[in-house]
């Protein structure tokens, strides 16, 4: 029991400290997301212009597509990476793979989120807004059972 209280306290602890750095740092994650999004709009066939300032916006068709406040959007990170640093039984080199690869595969998730209003509201796709949908659901589960799929062993005890 105490090691299950130590984890939530290490856990919560983390979650506040990494939300407080997350709030200058998500908004260079968000320019990062919007340069990366717009190369993926492009390959989609919406050739985007994107301004920087301030908060990215991007133009297509003459409509402004904005990502106001999105850096706090797509906290969703801080959680996994403090669920991995909070997780005991894992080696520092596992621990780092595990980071780069949750983190990776959330980054993934916000550009196929964001990417995915295009098509849902300039082509009116059904399959987008299913996805659309899907995305603004599943961001508050995605850190925890990502977190479960890579930390499985140690969680539930059978070594690394």
């Amino acid at each position: 029991m105490k090691d299950k209280i130590n984890f939530l306290v290490r856990f919560l602890l983390l979650t506040l400290i990494l939300f407080m750095i997350w709030i200058p740092v998500g908004e260079v994650y968000l320019l990062l997301l919007a340069w990366a999004s717009k190369c993926v709009l492009w390959v989609m066939g919406y050739q985007v212009t994107l301004i920087t300032e301030g908060s990215p916006v991007f133009i297509y068709q003459g409509a402004a597509v904005g990502m106001e406040d999105a850096h706090l959007a797509n906290f969703n990170i801080i959680p996994l990476i403090a669920l991995i640093l909070a997780t005991p039984r894992i080696e520092p080199v596992r621990r780092v793979k595990m980071l780069a690869i949750g983190m990776f595969l959330l980054f993934a998730m916000h550009i196929i989120d964001f990417v995915s209003h295009f098509p849902m509201y300039f082509s009116g796709s059904g399959i987008a807004e299913i996805v659309v949908i899907f995305m603004a659901v599943g961001e508050v589960a995605v850190p925890f059972v990502l977190w479960f799929v890579l930390a499985h062993k140690a969680i539930l005890g059978n070594g690394q």
